[in-house]
């Protein structure tokens, strides 16, 4: 009840997507943070890649050395040399 609420008032009121919760925020700072907001689930994590299930479909963050901070319900911290981002369609590859 309250997802269907929200949208109709997002859309009411012109709230961007990230702020009426219906896509990922992704905010990355210089090279070495990224913060993910409103993702689903964690798909894959290592080192050099995290995988994350977002509603517009897998977020892949690939870099080095990446070291979860926090990870939250909602949000997940992650530090590490960023080397690129990318989404595709569930169970796809590519930038779909």
């Amino acid at each position: 009840m309250f997802s269907k609420m929200s949208k109709g008032v997002g859309e009411i009121l012109e709230f961007p997507p990230d702020v009426a919760g219906e896509g990922p925020r992704i905010s990355i700072i210089g090279r070495d943070t990224v913060l993910v907001e409103h993702y689903q689930f964690i798909m894959a994590f290592s080192e050099d890649q995290v995988s994350l299930m977002t509603r517009v479909g897998v977020l892949h963050i690939e870099g080095k050395n990446f070291v979860l901070n926090t990870m939250l319900p909602t949000e997940i911290h992650l530090s590490g040399v960023l080397i690129s981002l990318r989404f595709a369609q569930e169970g796809g590859e590519g930038n779909d």
